[in-house]
This record gives C-alpha cells, sequence and structure tokens, in this order.
C-alpha cells in the first residue's frame, strides 16, 4: 500500500529545462552582448522605409509620366539637333597612344560618308555636314596635351577615344583617361588604329579582346571597339555619332556654355570698361544664356557680357528655330543694371551705418564673441591679443562696406593692418620647426627642400632653379617617404629638446577638452589670418543658397539654347592674343555668385596610381568644372562634426577620403574636382594626384592642427604617477597644468604639481598605470587656408 501511495505521489520533470527570463536580465558586459548576438546586427527601423504597395491605376499613371517624362527628353534632344538649322553634334577625338594620327581618323571617318577627296581643315573646330543621316558633325582634334584633352572632353556631345594597335596606351593617356572619368563625360566610343597591319585575324580578334577589357574597365558601358582601317566600322560609327542622342555631363548642362567656331577682336569698340571687344560666334547649349552673368574661358578668367547679338556673320544661316520668337533671326541682347560685377572681394571702403543697406537673407554677418565652455586658452603673453584689442575686432566686424549692389553678400571686414597673411612663413606650420613634427636637419635645409615643394622659399630673392644630382634626389625622395611613413606610425607625436622651451614653442596652441564636442570661435583672428579673410563671401545656409542659384539658372529669361549668336566679351587685347592660337576655345556660364571667393571645402580620394608623399599645403592645381587654379589646400578630416571642427591631416594618405580646404571661387553643384600636380621634369608634364566633387562653403569649419607631447612615467603609485621628459623646466609645467592628460592604452588625468626644477610633475589618472604606457598631451592650433590664383597652361 505503501508503494502504491509513493508511486502516485511521484512525476517525472518535464524534459524542456526553461532558462533564465531574458526580460529579467539587468546590465549585460559587451562580451556578453556579442556572445548573444553571435554576429547578427540588427538594422535600425528607423533607416527602413515602409514598403508602400501602389494599386494598379498608380501604377500605371506612375509608368505613363515616366514614359511622358522621357518621350519629352527625346523631342527636346531631337528638335536641338535635327533640321537644317539644328546644331552641330560636337565629337572630340582624344588619341592614348603616342603613334595615334587623329587627323587620318577624321578623314577616314569623312569618307564613309563623303567623297573619298575630301579633306578637313585641321586648323580649328570644324562642321562636316553628313547629308546621309540630315546631320551635323563638329569635330574638335585635340593635339596630345594635359589641359586640351581635358577641355575637349569637357565641351563635347561625344567623345572618341583612339587607341593603337602597335603601342599600349602611356602614363600620359591613361592619366588623361582616369581625368576625363573623374571630371564627368557625356557619351563615349573607341576606335583602334594600325589593325591592319596584323596579319593574323586570330590575332586581330585577341587584339580587340584586350583593349575592350581594358576600356571597359574605365567605361564598363562599351559593347564594341570600331577599326579605323574599316570602312565599314567608320561607317558605322559615323551612325552612331548621327543618331544616338549625348547623355550630357551633369554639371555642364546646369549652366550655359558654347564652343566658339570663329573668333575676333574688336579694339576699335570700347566697352563701359575702357577694353576692346572679344567676339565668340557659336551655338548656345545647356541653359537660356543670360546677359548679366559673367562667363568663363578656361585659362584666362572669368569676363564681363558686353552683348549678344544673334545671327551669323558668315553665311545666310540665322538661328535654329526657337521657342521664343524674339531670338530668332537677328537681335541684340545687352545686359540689364543687374549684371555681375568683377569684384571677388569686398571694397576697401568701410562705414558705420549697418542699416543704410538690405541685404540678402542668402548671406549671413559673422559674429564673434561666442565664450567656449570647453575651451583651455593657455595664458596670453605680450605678443597675444589682450582682452581690449579682442573687443575692439569684434567691434569693427559690425562695419559694412560701401559700393554693394543689391544682390551681392554682405561683406564683414576686420582693420587689422598686422595680421598679414604669409603663404610660408609660419613658424611651427613649416617644415622646420621640430624634430618629429616634420623637421628637416641642416643638411637636408642645405641641399634645398623646394625640390618637392613641402618647405616654403628659401631665397625668395632668386628665382633660379638648379637641378640636384641624382644621388641627392634620390636621397631626399626617400627621407621625404620616410616622414610620410612615420606620419602613419606615430601622427602628431612630438618631443621636446632639453634645451628647449614648450611655452615659447607651442604658444600659439591650445587645450581642449574634446576635438570633438568642444566649441571653437570660429570668427577669431591671430597673426596668421589671411589679409582676405574679413572680405569673404558667407553663407548662412550654402544648400539653400546652391538651390536658388541653380533654380534662377532654368527660369531667367536669357537667349535660348541651339541659337546661334555671337557674344562680345569685354577683355584686353592679351586675352584675343592667349586664345588665338588655341586648337579651340568654349566658353562657360557662371551662375550668381560664382565669382566671389569664399572658402571652399570639397572632397578628395588619392589616385591609386600616384605613388608619391602628397603634403599638405603642397603646390597643386585645383579643377573644378570648366577653372583651374593653383592652390596650396589643406587636408583634414572627413565628415561632419557637432562643433565644426576638423583635425589636419599632414598628408592625403592612399584609401582614405578627405576635405580639403582653400580660398577659391565658389562652385555651385555636385562639380567634380581634380586635384592636379604640375610635374615639369616628366614626359607626361601632368599627374593626377586626387579627385573629388565640392562639399560647401563654410567659413566656420576650422580646420585644427594637432601636436602631443609625449612623456614616461618614472614612479607608479597606484592611480598618482610621476612623470619625466614632456617637460624639461618648472615653468612649462606650470604653463600647461589645465590641460588634461591621457595614455596611449586609454587612461585619462590630469597634473597635480611641478616636482623640482627639471620638468618631472605628479599627475593623477582614473586607474591604475601600466609601466609600458606612454602619456600625451594634446594641444592645438588652427590653420587658415591658402589663397588661390588662376592657372594659366601654354596650349
Amino acid at each position: 500500500m505503501r508503494d502504491m501511495e509513493a508511486l502516485m505521489v511521484h512525476h517525472h520533470r518535464s524534459a524542456l529545462k526553461k532558462g533564465h527570463k531574458s526580460f529579467k536580465t539587468k546590465h549585460l558586459s559587451k562580451s556578453a552582448l556579442k556572445a548573444k548576438a553571435k554576429g547578427k546586427v540588427e538594422k535600425s527601423s528607423a533607416a527602413q522605409k515602409p514598403k508602400v504597395t501602389l494599386r494598379k491605376q498608380d501604377r500605371r499613371n506612375q509608368a505613363k509620366q515616366i514614359m511622358l517624362s522621357k518621350r519629352e527628353e527625346m523631342l527636346s534632344n531631337k528638335k536641338f539637333f535635327d533640321g537644317r538649322n539644328g546644331a552641330p553634334r560636337i565629337v572630340a577625338v582624344i588619341p592614348l597612344c603616342p603613334d595615334v594620327d587623329v587627323e587620318d581618323i577624321v578623314n577616314r571617318l569623312n569618307a564613309s560618308v563623303l567623297d573619298a577627296h575630301t579633306r578637313a581643315p585641321f586648323s580649328g573646330p570644324f562642321t562636316v555636314p553628313v547629308e546621309r543621316f540630315k546631320q551635323k558633325i563638329e569635330y574638335i582634334v585635340a593635339p596630345r596635351h594635359f589641359a586640351s584633352i581635358l577641355d575637349a572632353a569637357q565641351a563635347a556631345d561625344f567623345v572618341v577615344f583612339a587607341l593603337s594597335a602597335k603601342q599600349e596606351v602611356d602614363r600620359f593617356g591613361e592619366t588623361c583617361l582616369r581625368s576625363i572619368v573623374a571630371q564627368g563625360v557625356s557619351s563615349v566610343y573607341t576606335v583602334v588604329q594600325h589593325l591592319a597591319t596584323v596579319e593574323s585575324a586570330k590575332m586581330q580578334t585577341e587584339l580587340r579582346k584586350s583593349l575592350l577589357s581594358y576600356i571597359t574597365h574605365f567605361f564598363a558601358e562599351q559593347d564594341k571597339i570600331f577599326a579605323a582601317d574599316s570602312n565599314q566600322d567608320c561607317l558605322n560609327l559615323t551612325r552612331f555619332l548621327c543618331q544616338q542622342f549625348p547623355k550630357g555631363v551633369q554639371w555642364r548642362d546646369t549652366r550655359s556654355y558654347m564652343l566658339a567656331d570663329k573668333t575676333w577682336y574688336e579694339p576699335s569698340q570700347t566697352s563701359a570698361g575702357g577694353s576692346g571687344l572679344l567676339a565668340l560666334q557659336g551655338v548656345i547649349r545647356g541653359k537660356k544664356l543670360s546677359a548679366d552673368r559673367l562667363v568663363h574661358i578656361p585659362g584666362c578668367g572669368d569676363f564681363q557680357i558686353e552683348k549678344i547679338v544673334g545671327g551669323n556673320v558668315d553665311s545666310d544661316v540665322n538661328s535654329m528655330d526657337a521657342d521664343t520668337s524674339e531670338f530668332t533671326g537677328n537681335f541684340v541682347v545687352l545686359p540689364s543694371a543687374d549684371q555681375d560685377d568683377l569684384d571677388e572681394l569686398s571694397p576697401e571702403e568701410m562705414r558705420d551705418d549697418n542699416d543704410a543697406m538690405a541685404m540678402e537673407s542668402m548671406y549671413s554677418e559673422s559674429r564673434g564673441g561666442m565664450q567656449l565652455d570647453d575651451h583651455f586658452d593657455l595664458p596670453e603673453d605680450d605678443s597675444d591679443f589682450d582682452d581690449d584689442e579682442r573687443t575692439a575686432s569684434l567691434k569693427d566686424r559690425n562695419r559694412i562696406p560701401k559700393g554693394m549692389s543689391e544682390y551681392q553678400a554682405r561683406w564683414v571686414i576686420e582693420e587689422n593692418s598686422d595680421d598679414e597673411f604669409e603663404s610660408g612663413e609660419d613658424s611651427e606650420d613649416n617644415a622646420q620647426s621640430d624634430n618629429n613634427d616634420m623637421q628637416l636637419d641642416d643638411d637636408y635645409v642645405a641641399h634645398g627642400a623646394d625640390a618637392y615643394g613641402t618647405m616654403s622659399e628659401l631665397d625668395t630673392q632668386s628665382e633660379m632653379f638648379v637641378d640636384l644630382s641624382p644621388e641627392e634626389e634620390a636621397r631626399q625622395l626617400k627621407a621625404f617617404r620616410e616622414r610620410e611613413r612615420a606620419d602613419n606610425e606615430f601622427p602628431d607625436e612630438v618631443e621636446l629638446r632639453p634645451d628647449e622651451s614648450a611655452k615659447n614653442r607651442f604658444a600659439r596652441y591650445r587645450g581642449l577638452r574634446s576635438l570633438r564636442s568642444s566649441p571653437w570661435n570660429a570668427d577669431e583672428t591671430d597673426a596668421k589670418t589671411p589679409t582676405e579673410w574679413s572680405r569673404l563671401a558667407r553663407f548662412q545656409n550654402f544648400t539653400v543658397s546652391r538651390r536658388r542659384a541653380l533654380k534662377e539658372a532654368s527660369v531667367a529669361p536669357g537667349v535660348p539654347a541651339g541659337t546661334r549668336a555671337v557674344v562680345y566679351l569685354r577683355a584686353p587685347a592679351s586675352v584675343y592674343a592667349s586664345v588665338v592660337g588655341r586648337p579651340f576655345v568654349a566658353v562657360y556660364s557662371l551662375l550668381r555668385y560664382e565669382h566671389k571667393m569664399v572658402v571652399l571645402n570639397v572632397s578628395v580620394t588619392p589616385n591609386t596610381e600616384y605613388d608619391d608623399p602628397i603634403p599638405s599645403k603642397d603646390d597643386l592645381i585645383l579643377q573644378c568644372g570648366p577653372r583651374r587654379y593653383k592652390v596650396n589646400p589643406i587636408f583634414s578630416e572627413a565628415g561632419a562634426m557637432p562643433n565644426n571642427v576638423s583635425k589636419v591631416e599632414r598628408f592625403l594618405h592612399q584609401g582614405h577620403t578627405a576635405i580639403a580646404s582653400m580660398i577659391a571661387p565658389i562652385s555651385f553643384g555636385n562639380t567634380p574636382v581634380l586635384l592636379l600636380k604640375d610635374i615639369a621634369d616628366t614626359k607626361s608634364n601632368i599627374e593626377l594626384v586626387a579627385f573629388g566633387s565640392v562639399i560647401n562653403a563654410d567659413h566656420s569649419r576650422v580646420s585644427a592642427k594637432r601636436i602631443i607631447i609625449t612623456g614616461y612615467p618614472f614612479k607608479i603609485h597606484k592611480k598618482l604617477v610621476t612623470v619625466r621628459y614632456m617637460f624639461f623646466n618648472a615653468e612649462d609645467v606650470l604653463w600647461f597644468k589645465a590641460i588634461p592628460l591621457f595614455t596611449k592604452m586609454g587612461r585619462s588625468g590630469f597634473i597635480k604639481d611641478k616636482i623640482g626644477t627639471h620638468g618631472y610633475f605628479k599627475c593623477t589618472f582614473d586607474g591604475p598605470l601600466n609601466a609600458q604606457d606612454t602619456i600625451g598631451m594634446a594641444l592645438y592650433k588652427r590653420v587658415w587656408p591658402r589663397p588661390s590664383s588662376l592657372w594659366v597652361s601654354a596650349y
């Protein structure tokens, strides 16, 4: 009986054992969270857009709208090119190999549709009527010159790359190819020359496949290579050029541009500015051409339009049928009172009346005097500004210059004649400042550091350049590359010499609690502030200003695209002398305010084929759209920081994107940029250093150079540490006592007091310190962007 009761009471436990309740778990460690996730990454719900299922009728309406949009675009292109008075299709033939004969390729293309005995003139752009396809082709035969090739690719509707079956693409050809891809290009075709010299048909097929594989690396849409020796291939290529519509270039099509068919100069008809008139005849393309906007000629600069005259002075053809009847036939368009001027900066005159002029809301006044709560300003000595001088400088910012038109920005001028900008005399930014902070030895300075452009001019009185010996050139290049590798391994680290005072050496530096969050007054000035800094254009909202300028270019009145006209520019005779020898001349219209100087920030990525180091402030050439300038960019970390402060990068490292800042004219739109290096002792002459696009024009973006003074623990007692070799006198310890400390292993602390007279001091950290750890102190100073100037190349 007892056994029966025991059996009735006994029961088996459940086979499934329940674990701890997941919602009862409080705080998990990082390792526990990582083990729980097991490699899975949860997507944030905010990033996921809700899926909207359209109804059948909505899908039909959407497809119909896309179809009508494409049809409207096709009809617009067809109307632009078709007809007896249609605009010619611009075709640029660019040689990539040294043995390519571009003139022979163009003659073979013409012979496939015209009389075989017809030879085209190659004195400049020439138009060939193709009656078979009822089209006109305007050829640009670009010589093997870097600037000419890039300008031809910018203005062309179709780009034909010419390869050779005998020779490979050399370094110059590949540089041109990569630069064209980076700056943007319209429809592309490829032709190969000397293919008939290859005897075997199988070898010809293999050669075509090899060349096609090469060109598809840059243009994936390429599916065929045409042979210049084959009449059928030339006919097919000409058919494509006449029947296909170009896809265009986004930054170019948002403004007006023109390829000049004919150029002449009229010195007798003087303009209001006292100079002659440079006349450019051609077909207006892109957007409407407004006489109030400035125009830019690559390599010559910006100019004002005197008048736009309709008609063709060489033939009976006046203009194609435009939408506006007033621009059909002969017409004259004069600029209005709202015409842009050529002033890059605000005038020197100043006045005290702040309310005498109504300014546009797209520009704002610079306001200073913001208190920096997280700022550790070092004690100022006699050489720095005192409080009265700083207050007076802030009051001067509220003055407004005279002589500004209604559309111009609010300019801010500061009277500080002592703070002249010296491009190469920064005592802490140049290469002679310190040992690890880009310091060079006396032997290096004696041999001249300007051989690769990392130092300022050693002798400004002499412009003579002396070639170094090959051994010395190799030694300097090796030392330069070692410095770049050291910058990667030990970034920003500085060690003081025993006989050196940190107070004097780092007088312009300051301490910050956090580079990411500590505020920095962007309007403060110092002895290195550029003289034109207070006269630069400043945007309150760059995105809104850019959108407004692009919208104005599309809706503003002007001469419609497709109209044949003569544009008269106010220019001296020297400009005509510089353009008369060029293979072609293109002119581009600028948007409103694009002539004004700003702090231009561009995002750049280094070219993988460029092996030499790219130091900050190096002499480079900036190509922004059709304009080219000589610049000394300052590289800083990419990304948006909460306090708008970014750390300066000493080099533009491979595989990393950086922000290059400089004082240059603004460019609206997603304009591509190229950073080029002029190398006179090479056959290619120009090297592509980096490429990217315009980010914004933000004068409040602070580029801060960081240095780290390192020291080493001498005695460790739990959290109390005695540090040596960071400073070498007691005065420096007291001077930098307010700056926080950190270690490479993640500890943070502060200085308590000095010990003795040799720079030893006690400090406290937030945890026990390792004897192998290194103690650092971060100091920062602002690096100002450098001004730019127009770069002129001999065509």
